[in-house]
């Protein structure tokens, strides 16, 4: 299946993996880079891509399981659109860059283009839509060589959020970018997400400012992007418009969580479990135990633990942190995700799930942070308002 098609001058292939694309004649564009006869790429299966010829060309297409493709006429000038303004942050000496627009507007795709034409760092700060593979992070991949899709890349390090809502845990995102900024040398990128809306827009003047953005793209169009161009440009930062790809495919809300979904599978389905001191937790309220229960003061509400409600006030069953996602602060500097399985105050004992290749070991544990996803059956989430714990979880069971 799909087999060899002639692309002509201008026009495009789109191709849905997983597919190897081989070029038997001419040249294409791929990513802000050149594959010229001979050249391969490989597309994954849970995206397409479009390559587009820049003269008369042949391009055979060694398909897997479920891939597609077809030819495309649209989307040749977005393109050199985008050429052109990689030209000109090229003569203009930009160096430290920020992708910001609406949903599903290819900021992604442009961050890809950006990095490889002009040899950039990724900061991946879309914690919902992680490219980078790690939800509720911040994450960041050096310069390492051309790739077809920020997917393609093994990130050097990431910085906990916690959760996969920008709008929900705003300031730990700003402060996870600038870490991240600060890990990468020389020039970067930083791809955002969508939420750009009201406070939104100032996060995302926050996220440009963190990362020591010089210059923002923006993408797409509307009253949102005009409103977001107008504050960036009024906070110092040079900004240039591009348009979006024509071919994108809107995601739903359920796309999104399939996505993450997919990304935890790939995290903690065959992790193995890390014994820790309770200790470590810093977003866990002071508790003592009195009358075969806990109760864990967090501010001026206390919370009780235990099989049944006791009375009126905050209460949460034994195993409320169970599932939820964690982030483990490493004496390297960076973090590494968790998945808690077992939090026992009375033992002092926290066990935790991580990644089967995590380089996490017990004594480099510096200090454990409860993020607001917790994770079900399936991977399944369920978010919950950010705060110190239990008293999040005792909110999130009184709503």
């Amino acid at each position: 299946m799909p087999g060899c098609f002639d692309v002509a001058r201008g026009s495009g292939l789109w191709v849905s993996g997983p597919a190897r694309v081989a070029v038997e004649r001419g040249s294409v564009y791929a990513s802000g880079y050149t594959l010229e006869a001979d050249g391969e790429a490989l597309v994954r299966g849970t995206r397409g891509f479009t390559f587009y010829a820049i003269e008369d060309s042949r391009l055979c297409v060694h398909a897997g399981a479920g891939a597609s493709a077809r030819l495309v006429r649209e989307g040749f000038e977005t393109v050199e659109a985008w050429n052109r303004l990689v030209e000109e942050l090229a003569s203009r000496g930009f160096r430290r860059l920020v992708v910001v627009g609406p949903p599903d507007s290819g900021k992604s795709t442009l961050t890809a283009w950006l990095r490889n034409r002009l040899e950039l760092c990724v900061v991946e700060a879309d914690v919902g839509q992680n490219e980078l593979g790690l939800p509720g992070m911040v994450a960041y991949a050096p310069w390492s060589g051309r790739a077809l899709v920020l997917q393609d890349l093994e990130p050097a390090g990431a910085f906990f959020v916690g959760h996969v809502s920008a709008e929900k845990a705003g300031p730990l995102l700003v402060s996870a970018a600038a870490r991240a900024a600060r890990a990468c040398s020389g020039g970067l990128v930083a791809d955002t997400d969508g939420f750009i809306q009201g406070r939104g827009a100032f996060q995302k003047a926050a996220v440009a400012e963190a990362v020591g953005a010089e210059a923002a793209v923006v993408l797409g169009s509307g009253p949102g992007a005009e409103q977001l161009s107008r504050l960036l440009a009024g906070r110092g930062l040079e900004v240039f418009r591009a348009p979006s790809p024509g071919l994108l495919r809107e995601r739903s809300r359920v796309d999104r969580r399939s996505f993450r979904q997919r990304l935890y599978a790939a995290l903690f389905a065959r992790g193995r479990s890390l014994v820790l001191d309770t200790r470590l937790v810093s977003n866990l309220c002071p508790y003592q135990e009195a009358a075969g229960q806990i109760v864990y003061t967090c501010g001026s509400l206390a919370v009780v633990e235990s099989q049944r409600r006791a009375g009126p006030g905050a209460w949460v069953r034994p195993g409320w942190a169970r599932g939820l996602l964690a982030g483990l602060s490493l004496r390297s500097g960076v973090d590494e995700p968790a998945l808690v399985e077992q939090l026992s105050p009375q033992r002092g004992r926290l066990v935790v799930r991580v990644p089967e290749a995590s380089r996490a070991l017990r004594e480099e544990v510096l200090g454990v942070t409860l993020g607001w996803v917790r994770l079900g059956e399936g991977f399944r989430e369920e978010h919950l308002e950010p705060g110190f714990y239990p008293e999040a979880a005792a909110k999130t069971r009184r709503r």
